[in-house]
């Protein structure tokens, strides 16, 4: 073979070895580069950001930054960014937002999707993340936590009063409330018995009142029909009782004068504030409210029992009002399907017992609940995540203010609580129907 032979040969299996190179090359996918905004509330960049870090070292494709908003300013910065075309392509939401919410979401479908179906779901999660995450067999989020209401106890004003146990039941309080309540020589309060009746200087009273008519057995909505239901009668041991008027007596009773269970009103601070300084002996509230507590009184000894129920035995006397706190992706992200990934990383057993051990918010996993019943900080809520429910709110800012004006209106006289009750299930009702006919 000659020297010219052997030169052609070569060229010839160069430009072969050339074109399968190439080809190789051509075939390889590109890893497109993914920029995520999140946007959260109660969680600072120190919980969330080592989370972020972890996903993106295994996809190291998708950068994620966090902000995290202020509470008070939180929804009109979504509605804003939704307006300007700046939303977030994650961002956390309260369960009760989520139909406000709904027609801004990228969901999940459960029928589809290769990681999760509705059969993953009910053997991961408790019934109040189907109710308030499952639409239609479509996921709307993933549940980082879920709180529930109980009742905060003074130590030291229970101890001087040698009161060994925190009330379990209604009647419990009610016995308290002369005992723990003090007054000075003009007949005024100075310190409260427990934080109830008012609706403006009581964080989710709303929620409270609602639990309340909960145990008391309603259904609160039926969903299918828009019908309110809170202001339906119904037989409870024997008696027939409407559940929003009982509830809404039960709640008022302690901010009434004339009542002898008198024992918080207007004049008092935030309840929360108020229970830090020695000022109530009691609230009822969320397990998001210790992180204030400790901020403004460190050193301040209480205690947490659960939520006191009724005398009478029902299945809805058990029920506890729950709060979910979900991750969800926006539908007007360029990279939903990235952000979807995101969000099922933090559904992950171990990302959701890291992010418990790092917050103490009640863990939403089912495989989670028994070692936080545990927890001296949480047990007491995660011990009532089981038991809670939420209800169905169209539009949780209407909802929340004519909850409002009901206890507003029997604390200034206007009406009775019979009044009050039918007037805002009315109310409810001819907006929800509204937003529907809108749609």
């Amino acid at each position: 073979m000659t020297s010219r032979q052997k030169t052609i040969i070569f060229v010839i299996i160069g430009i072969i070895i050339g074109f399968i190179v190439l080809g190789i090359f051509w075939r390889r996918p590109s890893t497109k580069l993914v920029t995520l905004e999140m946007w959260g509330i109660d969680d600072s960049p120190a919980v969330i950001n080592p989370l972020i870090n972890s996903f993106s070292q295994q996809h190291k494709n998708i950068s994620i930054h966090y902000t995290q908003k202020e509470t008070a300013s939180y929804y009109d910065d979504l509605i804003k960014g939704f307006a300007n075309n700046k939303a977030p392509d994650i961002f956390m939401l309260p369960g009760n937002w989520l139909p406000m919410f709904q027609d801004k979401i990228s969901v999940l479908d459960l029928n589809k999707d290769k990681d999760f179906n509705l059969r993953l779901l009910n053997e991961t999660y408790p019934q109040i993340v189907q109710d308030d995450l499952v639409s239609n067999n479509s996921l709307l989020g993933i549940p980082l936590s879920i709180d529930t209401l109980a009742l905060y106890y003074n130590k030291d004003i229970f101890d001087y009063y040698k009161i060994p146990l925190p009330p379990q039941t209604w009647n419990d309080i009610l016995e308290l409330v002369p005992k723990l309540r003090k007054t000075n020589p003009q007949g005024q309060i100075t310190r409260a018995a427990i934080a109830l009746g008012t609706s403006d200087n009581i964080n989710w009273s709303a929620d409270i009142l609602a639990e309340l008519m909960m145990k008391l057995g309603s259904s609160m909505v039926d969903k299918q029909n828009t019908n309110i239901t809170f202001n339906n009668w119904i037989t409870q041991d024997d008696t027939k009782l409407i559940p929003g008027v009982e509830a809404l007596k039960e709640y008022t009773q302690f901010a009434n004068p004339k009542s002898k269970y008198y024992t918080w009103g207007n004049n008092f601070p935030n309840a929360i504030y108020a229970f830090s300084q020695g000022k109530t002996a009691m609230i009822i509230s969320y397990n998001l409210s210790q992180q204030i507590i400790k901020q403004e009184s460190p050193d301040l000894r209480y205690g947490i029992t659960r939520f006191p129920f009724f005398g009478f035995e029902n299945i809805g006397n058990q029920i506890n009002y729950g709060r979910t706190m979900n991750a969800v992706v926006s539908n007007r992200s360029k990279s939903q399907q990235a952000a979807w990934q995101f969000l099922k990383y933090l559904s992950s057993q171990g990302v959701s017992q890291y992010y418990f051990s790092q917050t103490k918010n009640p863990p939403a996993r089912l495989d989670l609940i028994s070692s936080a019943m545990k927890d001296s900080q949480a047990g007491i809520f995660a011990s009532q995540i089981l038991t809670s429910r939420n209800w169905y709110q169209f539009d949780f800012q209407q909802i929340t203010s004519l909850f409002n004006k009901m206890i507003n209106d029997i604390n200034l006289g206007n009406i009775s609580a019979d009044q009050a009750v039918s007037s805002a299930a009315s109310g409810i009702e001819l907006e929800w129907r509204k937003q529907l006919t809108n749609q």
